[in-house]
């Protein structure tokens, strides 16, 4: 990367919305087709797939998110956290790696088609499963089988998906 070169011209597959008014940092990958909001700081060695949409206000530091995620405003996606493809993020939702007390770090990771609610938070370490939903403002201390519904402080199963499956089904 030189030092003269826009952050538009070092993605030019990537809508920026102001781009003088978002920082990338060096190294980092971004897919085509992804969208990124204001004020948005995408930290070092961040890896983010195609056709993402990033909202303004955010700060995603050095972690792993797939395709055709949505993440909204005012979210903090920590070090070492992995988001799969065609998950939702809602705004100010915030993902912890620090157990604080003492050790090494753990990393939340939040798999395909999960969807979370905004103002939620996830603890370290902390496995949100496929198609799994997080209401809005929950705590997240522990796993969310995948498919499962969790609300709350903290968070508990509310349905565990089947229910949700069935009523899809013919």
């Amino acid at each position: 990367m030189s030092q003269s070169e826009t952050t538009e011209e070092r993605f030019p597959d990537v809508l920026f919305y102001n781009a003088l008014l978002t920082e990338v940092q060096e190294n980092v990958k971004i897919g085509p087709g992804t969208r990124v909001g204001s004020m948005t700081i995408i930290h070092k060695n961040a890896s983010i797939g195609s056709g993402t949409t990033i909202g303004s206000h955010c700060n995603i530091c050095e972690c792993v998110i797939g395709d055709n995620v949505s993440i909204q405003t005012g979210c903090h996606i920590t070090r070492g956290v992995t988001v799969e493809d065609d998950v939702f993020i809602g705004p100010q939702v915030v993902t912890l790696n620090d157990k604080l007390k003492g050790g090494p770090m753990v990393y939340p990771y939040i798999e395909r088609g999960a969807k979370i609610g905004g103002g939620s938070r996830i603890l370290p370490g902390v496995r949100v499963g496929a198609n799994a939903v997080v209401g809005a403002g929950s705590v997240v201390t522990r796993d969310v089988p995948p498919g499962a519904l969790v609300v709350g402080n903290p968070a508990r199963v509310r349905s565990d998906g089947q229910d949700r499956q069935a009523q899809k089904s013919p």
